[in-house]
Formats: C-alpha cells, structure tokens, sequence
C-alpha cells in the first residue's frame, strides 16, 4: 500500500527504471539513488546562517524554572516548499542542534486544525486534539498518558474530516464509510524519560524536540517533519511534497550539511537519534512476524535487544550513537540485517548526509563492517527479489511484449507493477474536468472497458506477479471491482483493536459516489501472483482469497504491514513497519504471503524454475475454467492438436515439462510496497559482501 499513505516502499520504482511521470512524486528519482550509490557528484555545503537570539530566559515558564533557553523564529514549509510559515524554535542547554517547539504550533501546522489544552496544572497538561481525544502530558516526568491515544494522534482526519485514524491515502475515487471495532483501546502510557528525551514547560504549552513532535504524530496517512538545520519541512508521501522529492532537492543538501562538523558527528546529535529511534521502534512498530528479533524487541524493547541480542547487535548500538559518521552507517546497515521485514521497514537513508559530503563513506563503510565480519543473510532477499522480477519481467515481455492488455480468445489480462496512482492526474481529474489518468487505476478502467467491448471475453485477469505495492487506496477500487465492496481488516498494534474498515468507491469512475458505483463488469476475475508480489501486492490476492477470486502463479511475497516513514535529527530518512498490521477474513496477520490456488511454476530437467505458464493465455483460460468449473475457448485448440498427436498436459504445460510443482508452503497472509529501496545504494553500491552466512 503506498503503504503511502500508504503501505508502500519508496525507492523501488527508481531502483527498477520504472518511468511514469507520477513516480518522480512520490518515489525515489534516479538521481536520488545515484546520490547515495555514489554516482551524483556531491553537493557544495553552504551553511545557512545563525537566527538571531529573540530571548534567553529562566523565568519565562515559572513551572520551569530550571531550563535555560535560547529562542528564536525560523519557517516551515508547510507541504509546499513555496508555502512557508514563521514557527517558534528554542534550544535547550546550549544544544543547538535539537529544536524545540510547541505541540500546539506543531499540530495546527501539520493538521490545519487546532489541539486545546483543556486542562492545566503545574507542569501537568492535558491537551485535546482535533479528533476529540486527550492525553495528559507531565513535563516533570517527561510521561504521556491517554486513554484513546490512536485517536490523540489521528492524522486521517486531514485526508477525511470525522474518521478515526484509519487507513486512507487520500485518492478522490475512494472514501471511508464506517470503522469497526472489536473492543475498546487500550491505554498508552510513554516513558520518554526512557529515552532521555526532555520535554519542558511554560505558561500554557509544552515544548518537545521538533523530531519528537514529528514521530508522536506518525501513521499511515504518512505525515512527516523533516528539519534541514535552519528550516522545517512538513511532507507527504502521499502528496506534492513528499519526502524522496526533498532528499533530491539542492537547497536541502546544501542546507543539512550544516551538521557535519569536521568530519564528526555532534555527540549530543548521535545520542538523541539513537534514543529517538529506539522511541519510535518500541512504540510504533507492527511486529509482521519474520523480523529476526522481533520477539526479543516485543520483550525488553529494541535497545536492550540490541546491546545483548548478539556481538554484531552490540556494535551496531555502539556504532550508532557513534561520532564517527562512517561507524553510524555502518550500524544503520546491520540494522538492515536485523529488523529486516521483508521489504517494509528500510534504514539505508538514515545517514543520507554523509554520502553528500564524503565521497569514501562507502569505503570506510564497507571496511568498518569487514572488520568485525559482517556479511549479510537475511538482507539479501531483497536483491533475490529484484534479480526474480528481472527474470519475470523478461518472460512476459517474450510472451506479450510491452502490452499491459493482452486479449486473447476469451481472456483478456491487464498487467501492472505499481499500486502506485497520479495525485496529480487524480486532482485535475475530478476537479477540472481532466483526462483520466494513465496509472494502475486510469489503466484497469480502460483495460475493462476494452474488454468488455469483445463479446468473446468472460475472463479478466489481474497480473501482479511483478507488483511491489504502493496505494492501498487503489487497491480499495480494485477490490471494489471485482467484489462489489472494499474493505480493510487489520490489528492496530497500537491499541489492540482488530479494526475492519469500510470504503466507498467511485467504482466506475465518473466523478460522483452513487448506486451506479454498484454495477459493474460481468467478468470472472482472477490474478496472478508471484513471491515477488509484495504489500500491496499481498494485501489485494489476500482480498481474493477471502473473497474466492480465483489466484494462479505462486504464493505472493507478503508485507503485512503498512509503511510508517521517519526522519532523523540528520535530515536523513527511514521508514519501518507500522503498527497497522493486516489480516484476513480469519483475523491472521497476511505476512507469509496467499496460497494460490492453481500453482504455475514449471521446472526444467534441471531444477530450473519456468514462469512461462503464468504469461500463456491457453494455460491462464484453462485455469479459470478450472477453478470456476467453466469452460474454456481454447479446449477445442487442445482437442484438435491432441488428435493431430500433440501432447498437452493438464495444466496446458509444453509436452516434456515437468508438470510438478513445488511444494507451497503453508499459512495464510496480505501486505504493501517492497522496501527494496536500498540495498543497491547502500550495500551492492559499497561493495558490501552479501554472501550468506548459512
């Protein structure tokens, strides 16, 4: 799912040259990538200059008295680099690379809607947001306390006014109807003294690290503060500003390099990111179920995991909270190891800077990590996925060329590769009369539309066994389509509720919600998976399976998470699975990926894995009419060159392929977009030895 919004993984699009225009707005560019594999040229730093000291006080906030400040008013581009506005900023003790600002200012900046403080006492406050949940915040112990806190942090309501928070990108064509629970939520409580993360107090308002701010109100509708060392920048994965399109930008490079010191890191920088990283994978992660200490991390949290997990973890802690810039990227890719997710969560971008300013980082990278023999194991799924996809990729376009319909006798299959959809396309669309877009949802709604025009057509597939993920919005209208409803059923770690939601769809596209979105095409449906279909190419077979659409290929790749992006007090980015974790009908996390019901992998006299089959249009219509118990236009073909004396396997195989298959593993699961974003920049690009330790 954009797993923007999403259930997504930014970065994979440009790490397989994937060209639509609406990619450049929410995916890593080539330029990005290049920049960090150590292709681009680095980037001059010209150090913004000092604001100027609007005050230093110690009895501007009687409730506290012992914090010294300095305060100052900077701008924040409010998702829009040219919409900028003005935002108080202090720096505590003397460190002036962690801003503080107001929760209040924070959120009507991010939402466009006011938080109230409600109550008031000492250094006591309790603060209600915008969607009528509160929690009560003790500057003294540094604790947060609420009874509803998914709701304290709600930010869906900026995509959708009055919806709990909830899953939604934001696309015009689709809408939440309703939210179901199971139980009440249960209460959160931080410790952010835990974490040495100091907040303060004055008059009527609390003062918290920019970043902090920024991680208290994540979700998936993937609002996100990045900070540059003079300036804020407020994004949206799912919009016009998001976050890979400001790593691209020249300005903000420029301006992060500020907080690389002669050639060191500031040792009060290193500890906050540290600290605020383990904050937010404690409380915020999804727990999919394949990451290697997740039980570990459940049970004494990720820094005790960390220190005593194994002697590479141990370092790795070391490493991060190091002053070397080289030993923290070094640490951020043995986290690749670690918490590797299968795609979801990604590190590689947490050092960003320092490939800007140092054209030996890898280098010193890649020695560091030899040192110690580090070699990668579970990380290097993710390059056997990218190679598989090549593989796939190849086969199809031997069958059906670089066609995404291909119509053949009573068949008609739409291929995509991308959940991903054209926000601006999207806006004109529905708002000015535009042409529809030319993305996965604009393409499905000609694809259909083509083929229902052919009389012969009964069935329609969906081919996503190259599908990495991106919006779980389209695959709302997708499931829609097919099933006549769209819905989510999820686990909200957060709070322990198992949440279904429920979502209108402009199914036919004609800009308007209404019965006609309740008709829809006469086809029998079916879709074609692979263990490269990922997230959102997870989440939409897990939808199928649930509803008996037919599924042929292999088991799907899985993800059971949606993507929760992060910033670090650096400029630098990460994102991690969030603690929206989907489910199927049953309530089971989709993680180890959908069953198919008809498997398709041939093998050849050696072993080889074929993939043929899943792009044959004979072998995909007699598979339809074998699930469905229907027929198939191209029985009587098989008849004819039975009788000539050809031989044709049940399945439709060539005569002498194995028609045997491997076994399918056992399980149940759905999910969102690969995070395959950087194991060529940061690990191929280095150098780095990914020969597995088994």
């Amino acid at each position: 799912m954009r797993l923007p919004g999403s259930l997504m993984q930014p970065g994979i699009a440009a790490v397989l040259n994937i060209k639509e225009e609406y990619h450049e707005k929410v995916i890593v560019s080539l330029l990005a990538l290049s920049v960090v594999m150590g292709l681009a040229k680095p980037v001059s730093a010209d150090v913004p200059s000092d604001t100027s000291v609007v005050s230093e006080d110690t009895s501007a906030a009687p409730a506290d008295t012992s914090a010294v400040y300095t305060e100052t008013q900077t701008l924040i581009h409010v998702f829009d680099k040219e919409k900028t506005e003005p935002i108080d900023v202090r720096f505590y003790e003397g460190v002036t690379e962690i801003p503080y600002i107001r929760l209040t200012d924070y959120y009507s900046l991010l939402m466009g809607k006011e938080m109230e403080l409600t109550e008031h006492a000492g250094e006591t406050f309790t603060f209600t947001s915008a969607a009528g949940a509160s929690a009560v915040i003790d500057t003294e112990k540094d604790t947060l306390y609420s009874d509803d806190f998914d709701n304290f942090i709600n930010t869906s309501i900026k995509k959708q006014d009055d919806i709990p928070n909830v899953y939604i990108d934001g696309a015009p064509f689709i809408r939440v109807a309703s939210v179901e629970t199971d139980k009440d939520p249960l209460p959160v409580e931080i410790y952010f003294a835990d974490y040495s993360i100091d907040l303060h107090a004055d008059e009527n308002d609390i003062w918290l690290p920019a970043l902090t701010a920024s991680d208290l109100f994540s979700g998936v509708t993937m609002l996100q503060c990045m900070y540059d060392g003079s300036e804020f920048h407020l994004l949206d994965s799912n919009g016009k500003y998001p976050p890979f399109g400001l790593l691209e930008d020249e300005d903000y490079m420029n301006s992060i390099s500020v907080f690389s010191k002669d050639g060191k890191r500031s040792k009060a920088l290193a500890e906050y990111g540290y600290n605020e990283f383990c904050f937010v994978y404690d409380h915020y992660f999804g727990y999919p179920g394949r990451v290697e200490v997740e039980n570990e991390v459940a049970e004494k949290g990720l820094d005790e995991t960390l220190k005593t997990y194994d002697d590479f973890t141990a370092q790795a802690r070391e490493w991060l909270m190091s002053e070397d810039p080289a030993a923290y990227g070094a640490g951020t890719l043995i986290l690749c190891e670690y918490l590797y997710d299968g795609g979801h969560s990604s590190y590689e971008y947490m050092p960003y800077l320092y490939y800007l300013v140092d054209e030996d980082y890898n280098d010193k990278i890649t020695e560091l990590l030899d040192s110690i023999g580090f070699e990668f194991d579970n990380y290097t799924e993710t390059g056997d996925r990218v190679a598989k996809m090549g593989t796939l990729s190849r086969q199809r376009n031997e069958a059906w060329g670089e066609d995404k319909l291909v119509i053949s006798g009573d068949t008609a299959v739409y291929s995509f590769d991308s959940f991903m959809y054209d926000v601006d396309g999207w806006d004109e669309y529905y708002n000015n009369g535009g042409e529809l877009p030319d993305d996965a949802a604009g393409g499905l709604k000609r694809a259909l539309d083509a083929a229902q025009a052919d009389p012969n057509v009964k069935y329609f597939i969906l081919d996503i066994s190259t599908n990495l993920g991106g919006s779980g919005d389209v695959v709302g209208l997708i499931s829609a389509v097919m099933t006549g409803r769209a819905e989510m059923l999820y686990t909200n770690m957060l709070n322990g509720q198992f949440t279904t939601v429920t979502y209108d769809t402009d199914t036919d596209l004609d800009r308007v919600f209404d019965e006609k979105d309740k008709t829809g095409y006469d086809f029998k449906f079916g879709i074609i998976t692979s263990d490269v279909s990922f997230s959102c190419g997870n989440l939409l077979p897990s939808v199928a399976h649930d509803n008996g659409i037919a599924l042929f290929g292999e088991r799907s790749g899985g993800g059971a998470c949606a993507v929760l992006p992060l910033s670090t007090p650096e400029g630098g980015y990460y994102q991690i699975s969030s603690a929206l974790r989907l489910a199927d009908k049953n309530g089971e996390s989709i993680d180890s990926g959908i069953p198919v019901d008809i498997d398709l992998v041939r093998y050849d006299d050696k072993g080889n894995e074929d993939y043929s089959a899943f792009y044959d249009i004979p072998t995909l219509s007699r598979s339809m009419a074998q699930y469905y118990g229907t027929t198939s236009s191209f029985d009587e073909v098989a008849a004819e060159e039975a009788s000539s004396g050809a031989v044709i396997t049940e399945e439709g195989a060539p005569a002498g392929t194995p028609a045997q298959t491997a076994p399918a593993p056992t399980g149940n699961a759905p999910a969102e977009t690969a995070a395959v974003i950087m194991f060529l920049s940061a690990a191929a690009a280095a150098g780095l030895k990914l020969s597995r330790k088994k």
